[in-house]
């Protein structure tokens, strides 16, 4: 997962030094000036590597979950509720009666199965659109550390980033204007912090889920 990281981040460094027209930069003779529109685009890349990180971190928990073989009763609270999520989304559909009849005793069942029935790709969105609040919830969902104190001053740049990158995605701004608002070290700076602060994030969630105990009800 670090290594597909530090290669989409990689990708964004080989753009900004190819657009690069500082003196001396390997840009500077190109006969077309894109240096803004692409430091915009690389907003794009930097939000693109950090929701395909934030979406692997869930996946390769649950996989880690449902690899050990634990099944559904001996697994943390955490856990659980990936285990029974399609039952719990059907009971939103469910008439009132019938809650206390197959419905509702069929999550009671699944949450004392034996066998584990999470499905990986489920991603516990909050409908925050990838702002800070949804790295809240991850962390949160999964009993992970608060992620503040590990992404520093990348944290303040999240949802600047987001709302950023939704701008041009949706047609409300170019990546030239949003290019504008950053010069070219501004924007160096970003994507090492960007690098270095998700990394370290990535370590931490290793270093907590790398024992069995962080998926299993210690009973």
């Amino acid at each position: 997962m670090e290594n597909e990281f530090r290669q989409r981040i990689n990708v964004v460094r080989k753009l900004l030094d190819a657009t690069d027209t500082s003196p001396g930069a390997a840009g500077v003779n190109s006969p077309i000036d894109v240096s803004r529109e692409t430091r915009g685009l690389s907003i794009v890349l930097l939000y693109a590597a950090y929701e395909n990180l934030l979406k692997g971190v869930s996946r390769t928990l649950l996989e880690s979950a449902t690899q050990l073989k634990l099944g559904n009763r001996r697994l943390k609270p955490e856990f659980q509720l990936f285990a029974v999520h399609s039952k719990l989304r059907a009971l939103t559909d469910t008439p009132a009666k019938q809650i206390w009849k197959g419905a509702g005793r069929s999550v009671i069942e699944a949450l004392f199965g034996k066998s584990c029935s999470i499905n990986s790709n489920i991603f516990p969105n909050d409908g925050s659109h990838m702002k800070t609040p949804q790295v809240v919830t991850l962390c949160e969902v999964y009993g992970l550390n608060p992620p503040a104190p590990i992404l520093q001053e990348a944290w303040g740049r999240i949802n600047t980033v987001v709302s950023e990158r939704n701008s041009i995605a949706h047609g409300q701004r170019t990546p030239e204007e949003v290019g504008r608002n950053y010069s070219i070290g501004e924007l160096r700076n970003l994507v090492d912090i960007w690098e270095r602060r998700w990394c370290e994030f990535l370590v931490d969630v290793e270093t907590l889920a790398s024992t069995r105990d962080f998926y299993r009800d210690p009973r």
